[in-house]
């Protein structure tokens, strides 16, 4: 009996660990995603302060991000 491997792409979260995306509360964001079990890198800034906190899924920027914003962009990519 064989067993196939299946290849699961897994996006890339990089959440802005800029001042302002960290001031307003980029660095919770990312540790309560990672929580969730979701692998999150620290971004670099893209000088989208005014719409801070600012999270890249797969290069897709989620101005004024969320959990529930980044967990709705995570669900469309797997449609």
């Amino acid at each position: 009996m064989s067993s196939a491997s299946t290849t699961v792409n897994t996006p890339t979260i990089e959440v802005c660990h800029g001042p302002q995306c960290s001031d307003s509360g980029g660095r919770a964001l990312a540790a309560e995603l990672e929580e969730m079990g979701l692998k999150v890198c620290a971004g670099d800034c893209r000088s989208q302060c005014a719409h801070a906190p600012l999270v890249l899924v797969d290069n897709y920027m989620i101005s004024k991000a969320t959990t529930d914003k980044v967990v709705e962009r995570l669900k469309t990519l797997q449609a």
